[in-house]
Formats: structure tokens, sequence, C-alpha cells
């Protein structure tokens, strides 16, 4: 019973790693989006902002008599005096006692002088003793130990140029690593659309001639390397406009276990690269021990 469960449980898990991660992706000249799903869920999705035209408002002879705002409604109301005195003696009277208001509202205030803080005596340290000179005190010192490096402490670097020494291990584990992922990486319905045009129709002629140049060797490079089918792939001149107009689209699909491989073949390759070139400089290290080693007195 208990090996019937485990092997369902492997075949389910074996179904699950070897269903495709689907990545699909579109671009035209205003609109654009990337979405990647697994089975029927969508693990991430972004598309371009749709625009929105500019806000205007609608003219005044757009709007029907019946709707149109009453003028009365915008009129700025008449200003109104602070003074309602209607004699000159009342009027100076008045404009005092405004003038008074306004003095009591800004009254100077001196700033408070803050109080200094009493300075805390730090204690003084004893002075140390003088070390000794002496040659009796340079034989009883110990000469220190060279800590040797464990297999975990040379594979992290430390320094840049232990990040320069293991540059050549990353790239000689990357090469059976890239072999692998090209042959399980499936792109599909791949659409490409292009109509080249410029100001000047000999520009166009010229610019024509070289993007097919460049772009159908990439196409027979792209079907050798990948499983690669294109459903569309048209360049064409256009002479009768002044820009480029670009339209492209495809899927790309792997497994969740090809991914999980390619690690293994990564971690693997580098580690046996860092392993070995680890293994020769302790060898090396052990020889220069010998050669550097006083040799005893004979009796």
């Amino acid at each position: 019973m208990g090996w019937t469960i485990l092997l369902i449980i492997l075949f389910v898990l074996g179904v699950i790693l070897l269903l495709p991660i689907r990545v699909k992706a579109y671009y035209s000249e205003e609109t654009w989006f990337v979405s990647v799903k697994y089975v029927f869920f969508r693990i991430f999705h972004l598309e371009a902002p749709e625009k929105k035209p500019p806000e205007t408002p609608p003219k005044p002879a757009d709007i029907p008599e019946s709707e149109q705002p009453d003028p009365a409604q915008f009129a700025a109301p008449p200003a109104q005096s602070t003074v309602t005195a209607s004699t000159p003696a009342e009027m100076l009277n008045a404009a005092k006692e405004e003038a008074d208001d306004d003095a009591g509202l800004y009254v100077y205030e001196k700033p408070k002088k803050e109080k200094r803080k009493k300075r805390v005596k730090k204690p003084k340290k004893p002075k140390e003793p003088l070390p000794d000179t002496s040659e009796a005190a340079e034989d009883e010192t110990p000469e220190p130990k060279k800590k040797k490096r464990s297999f975990l402490d040379r594979l992290l670097p430390h320094s840049i140029s232990d990040v320069l020494k293991m540059l050549p291990d990353i790239f000689s584990a990357l090469s059976p690593a890239m072999r692998f992922l090209t042959k399980h990486l499936h792109f599909r319905h791949v659409k490409i659309y292009a109509a080249i045009a410029t100001d000047d129709a000999a520009n166009t002629a010229q610019l024509y001639g070289r993007i097919n140049a460049a772009a159908f060797p990439l196409l027979g490079m792209m079907q050798c390397w990948f499983d690669f089918q294109a459903d569309e792939f048209r360049i064409l001149a256009d002479f009768y406009n002044d820009s480029i107009t670009f339209r492209g689209a495809l899927e790309l699909r792997v497994s969740p276990l090809v991914l999980i491989l390619l690690v293994l073949i990564l971690g693997s390759k580098f580690l046996w690269r860092r392993f070995r070139r680890w293994r020769s400089e302790v060898r090396e290290q052990k020889r220069r021990e010998k050669e550097t080693a006083p040799v005893p007195a004979e009796a």
C-alpha cells in the first residue's frame, strides 16, 4: 500500500513538472503586453496603460441655451469696507482702532536663553605599560599560526581578485548548461511584420536591404539552435510613408523540470571545478612547506 501511494505521488509530481510554462509577448506601435501562465494559472501579466483622451471643457456654443449657467453667479461680490463711520472724526477713530488691533497681533518676544548643560568629565584611562622590546620578550612571543582555509571559505569570494579567479569556472560551467537549455526551449506562434520607410526612397531601399541581410540569416540560426516555428516573417519596403511600422508576437514554452535540471548542471559543474582547483592549491601548499622545512641536524 505504501509503495502504491509513493508511486502515485511521484507520477503526479512528474506530470506537474513536465507541464510547460508559457510566456506570451506582443508588441505593436501603441500596445504591448507580457504574460506568464502555468497550466490555467496566471503568474505574471503586464501590459501598456490605456491612453486616455485629454479632458477638454465643452465650448459655450456646444451647450444648449437652457443649460447655460447664469453669468450673475460668476460676478465678483462687492467689496465690503470695514469703516462704517460717516463723519471724518469717526472715520479717523475707527482707523486708529484697527491699527491698534493689528499692532497687538505682532508682539515681539525675546528668545529665551537655553541653559547650558554641565560637561561631565570622563574618567582618565590608566596608562598602559610600554611593551618590553628586549630579546627575551621577543623569544617568548609565539609566532602566529597560519589558518588553513576550508573548501567553503575558498568557495566564497572575499575580494575582486577572488571574483576574477572564479570567472573561468563560471564560464566553463555555463557551456554545458546552455547546450542543455537550447535543446529544451520551444518557440511557437512567432509573428514578425515590419514595413521599412524613410523620408527618402533611396534610403528606404538601402535600409530594407541591410535589414534583410541581417534578419533572414538570424532566423536560420534560431531555427538551428532552438525549436523555432515562425507563423509569419515579413519585411517589406514602404515607399508611401516616412516611419517604420513594426509588429511582433511570440510564445515561449519551457517546463519546470528543465529549469531544475539546468540549475543542477550549472551548480555541479561549478562546484566540481572549484573543488579541483582547491585540491591543486592544497597540494601545492604542502609541496612548498616540505621544500621550505628546515633540514634536521646530523648527530
